[in-house]
């Protein structure tokens, strides 16, 4: 039966990356979200050799005036490579442009393999570990997010890292391998996108209270505990500070002690951009006095980012078939008021109180950054925003999902199963029909 799993699981991420990849080939050049802006980071690094400054005039875009090499670049780094070995064989913009968007089928893709090994921690059998797996990776918006050039995939392979660094340094008493692996996946989330940098936060008291709880229960002694947890603390911060800490040193050196960027892109956009998309000139909520009730619910931003988090495609201007939606929206409804309500009857929540604090946490940051974006800076009711919160949010689904299935009998049980992960395939291609037949 184990080999039998192994099997299902490694064609699983073989037809995934697959349908990733048709996907990415299918997409015309250019089409994602600002992807010719971020294509431009990739061609520099491939045809220059050298990483680019925020500042050059030739990666200024003529709108909005600014550039995406202020912030983090090392998902568009990879790609990089990528272009450098497509430029050995073609000049062809459209190859270029697939090469460039392998590394999102990559992270997607890695993302998944990641998401099996959670799984394992996680749900006790293998039908939950495949619907938390394909709810999350079949998801349309996350299909799509693997099909171009992107931060935000790069970002959900870099989470689903640090958790899966989490539950294996839990179960392992945080033994040196499991510090190395965390380490890494904070420096690598680091240099992804700030969206998902709650993982980061959150991984320090999810370190030091699991640490303890973990050793309180073993009985080890105080003083010999403390030194030890403390110099495995040091190996996560020395892991991480070698893979991100230089490019916040370089950013910090060329952008006048701005080591994030941010502030240099607002002052790039506010001398370069054409009037009316200065940062100062922007029509938040904020500057036409709206309360933050009225950005939620009257303008529709809650509503969009909702949306838009299952799957609104291409550039953000189509809708996926309103049945897919409200398909996809009940099962992610069922499965939250199974945990609700299943989930404290069975104490499921009292039994490991830190991961799920952390997992709310994680889930709650994402959205009030996205929130305060919206309402301050640019008002973009995007759920790629909120992508960040997916796989604890799925745990909390394919929790309350698996509560409420147990209940009814194997046979109907197994075909509801069955039926789910039909949908998701089913979704997941209409999604690319649909896109696919607009381009």
């Amino acid at each position: 039966m184990e080999k039998t799993n192994q099997t299902l699981k490694r064609g699983y991420l073989i037809c995934l990356f697959l349908a990733l990849t048709i996907w990415s080939m299918a997409t015309t050049s250019g089409s994602g979200p600002d992807e010719a802006m971020k294509y431009d980071i990739c061609n520099y690094i491939a045809s220059h050799g050298k990483l680019p400054d925020g500042t050059d005039p030739a990666l200024r875009n003529p709108i909005w005036g600014i550039s995406y090499g202020f912030t983090p670049i090392l998902s568009y780094m990879i790609s990089g490579v990528f272009l450098k070995i497509a430029f050995l064989f073609t000049t062809n913009v459209y190859w270029l442009y697939v090469a460039v968007r392998f590394t999102s089928v990559l992270s997607i893709t890695g993302m998944a393999y990641l998401m099996f090994q959670i799984g394992e921690y996680l749900f006790q059998t293998n039908r939950s570990r495949f619907l938390f797996v394909m709810s999350g990776t079949l998801l349309p918006q996350v299909m799509y997010l693997g099909s171009y050039l992107n931060n935000d995939s790069f970002a959900l392979f870099t989470i689903a890292w640090i958790i899966y660094a989490w539950l294996r340094g839990r179960d392992r008493h945080w033994d040196w391998k499991s510090c190395i692996l965390l380490g890494t996946g904070i420096g690598l989330c680091a240099l992804s996108y700030y969206n998902a940098y709650g993982y980061l936060l959150m991984s320090i008291p999810f370190f030091f209270i699991s640490y303890w709880k973990e050793r309180q229960i073993e009985g080890e002694g105080k003083r010999t505990d403390m030194h030890r947890m403390f110099r495995m603390a040091a190996v996560i911060a020395i892991v991480a500070i070698l893979l991100a800490g230089w490019w916040f040193i370089r950013s910090a050196i060329l952008y006048d002690g701005d080591f994030l960027g941010l502030r240099t892109t607002d002052k790039y956009g506010e001398m370069y951009a054409q009037p009316g998309f200065r940062p100062s000139e922007r029509p938040t909520p904020y500057h036409q006095g709206w309360s933050w009730h009225q950005m939620l619910f009257t303008s529709g931003w809650l509503r969009t980012s909702l949306i838009s988090f299952i799957g609104i495609l291409r550039t953000c201007d189509w809708n996926l078939m309103g049945r897919g939606y409200l398909g996809i929206g009940i099962l992610f409804l069922a499965g939250i008021i199974g945990y609700l309500a299943g989930g404290w009857k069975r104490k499921i929540f009292s039994s490991d109180r830190l991961l799920h604090i952390t997992f709310l946490i994680c889930m709650v940051i994402p959205c009030g950054l996205s929130i305060y974006y919206s309402f301050y800076s640019d008002y973009q009711p995007q759920g790629r925003y909120l992508m960040p919160m997916l796989i604890p949010f799925l745990y909390f689904v394919t929790t309350g999902l698996t509560l409420v299935l147990e209940k009814i009998p194997q046979k109907v049980n197994r075909m509801l199963y069955g039926g789910i992960y039909m949908f998701f395939i089913l979704i997941s291609a209409a999604s690319f029909y649909y896109v696919h037949a607009l381009i």
